[in-house]
């Protein structure tokens, strides 16, 4: 998932203080309705149809530059997706596009109804930060293993016992509790280049994971996309709908992912998670 690692613990893979191969991990699931008050977990208030989006989040204690994601904004839905905090107040922080390249504003694309919460994936180091939100008993993973060619990580599929609540993402954390990385269903599409208003082609930078034919994606400066055909992972270009308005490279948009299996309603049953060849993981 694009800009889904906890930036701290990533910190931590890159100096050697965590060997994913050998030490403990552990994966918990996170339901993220309601009033969260964890660190790294808030309740979001409110949201302006402005450019940029101001987000009201009471006593939020986030800086300037931090990492969120924002899911569950209700009417002024260009709020959800992953973001950089910019000209944060006590109780209010501005979106900015969230990339390598220069943040852009964020554009609201409709009027805050009620809703939303936002996880702060710089602010949350360890998974006491986050765990107010954890159901059932989070699951050490089991077999894992690292490609020397590549880099990529991959486990035993993990098994949870029955559980109450919804899921709406899942966290993997060293077992001493240091986060590493979040998944909620979605992946970030980021444009590579400028698409002029009516555009039915988009070229972004390689997108994480397959996403629906007719799946709709809100863009950063508010401009909707739907896809006409299915995008499957790796693709650098999206066929959509002639879109509304113009969207500049650099812009963003978080898309689910295909049959990713979140929200999960509890069923009193238990759930497993399956690690696609994306590393992608569907209850």
């Amino acid at each position: 998932m694009s800009l889904r690692f906890f930036p701290p613990g990533i910190a931590s893979l890159a100096n050697g203080t965590i060997d994913f191969d050998t030490d403990t991990m552990n994966i918990a699931l996170l339901d993220l309705d309601g009033s969260p008050t964890d660190l790294a977990v808030k309740a979001i208030t409110g949201a302006t149809n402005a450019t940029p989006i101001v987000v009201t989040c009471t006593a939020h204690g986030f800086a300037n530059g931090d990492i969120v994601v924002i899911r569950g904004v209700g009417g002024n839905t260009a709020a959800n997706g992953t973001w950089k905090v910019a000209n944060q107040t006590t109780n209010t922080f501005e979106l900015t596009t969230a990339t390598r390249s220069t943040a852009l504003n964020s554009t609201g694309n409709g009027a805050y109804t009620s809703g939303g919460c936002v996880i702060n994936l710089t602010l949350g180091d360890d998974f006491a930060d986050i765990d107010g939100c954890s159901v059932g008993t989070p699951v050490a993973l089991g077999s894992k293993t690292v490609a020397a060619a590549t880099g990529a990580v991959d486990a035993a599929d993990p098994t949870f016992a029955a559980f109450s609540g919804d899921v709406h993402a899942w966290v993997v954390y060293e077992a001493a509790g240091k986060n590493l990385f979040f998944n909620d269903g979605r992946c970030q599409v980021i444009m590579a280049a400028d698409a002029a208003s009516s555009a039915t082609t988009l070229v972004v930078e390689p997108i994480e994971g397959t996403i629906a034919s007719g799946q709709a994606i809100i863009f950063s400066n508010g401009i909707t996309a739907t896809l006409s055909s299915q995008a499957s992972a790796g693709a650098r270009t999206l066929a959509v709908n002639a879109i509304s308005g113009a969207i500049a490279a650099g812009h963003t948009g978080d898309a689910p992912t295909l049959n990713n299996g979140l929200p999960l309603t509890a069923t009193g049953n238990g759930v497993t998670i399956t690690f696609d060849a994306a590393g992608i993981g569907t209850p």
